[in-house]
């Protein structure tokens, strides 16, 4: 687990700073975004896995996920919401997510899915 970098991305200040306090509990190293764009300017490091909230003004985390996918190699990307709707589900059947988490999360299928993530590895192509 160890030392894997996350950056964890939502609008919700209270929900970044939980979900940052969980992932750096179990040992990960996170960086956080209040905004996709904010996420797109830090062009210093390389994430091991991304996990985003897509209902965020601006750039949604599904967008933020397609514009992912053309990075190569490009990280794994979680999705999480508190509605998950067509598109959300779309975003995950179709490879641009990894995951599709419903808020409030439930911690230890949160931390599964970053493991898996993770696991994974980056995505080629």
């Amino acid at each position: 687990m160890g030392n894997s970098l996350i950056a964890v991305i939502d609008d919700d200040a209270l929900v970044r700073a939980a979900t940052t306090s969980l992932l750096r509990s179990m040992g990960y190293d996170c960086c956080d975004f209040a905004s996709a764009d904010a996420f797109l300017s830090d062009r210093d490091c390389r994430y091991d896995c991304v996990v985003s909230d897509i209902q965020m003004p601006g750039m949604s985390g599904i967008e933020l996920a397609h514009v992912l996918k053309s990075l190569t190699p490009r990280p794994p990307v979680i999705l999480i919401t508190a509605y998950p709707d067509a598109r959300a589900i779309a975003a995950k059947t179709s490879g641009v997510a990894s995951a599709l988490l419903e808020k409030p999360l439930d911690g230890d299928l949160f931390l599964a899915a970053v493991q898996s993530a993770i696991k994974s590895g980056s995505i080629e192509g």
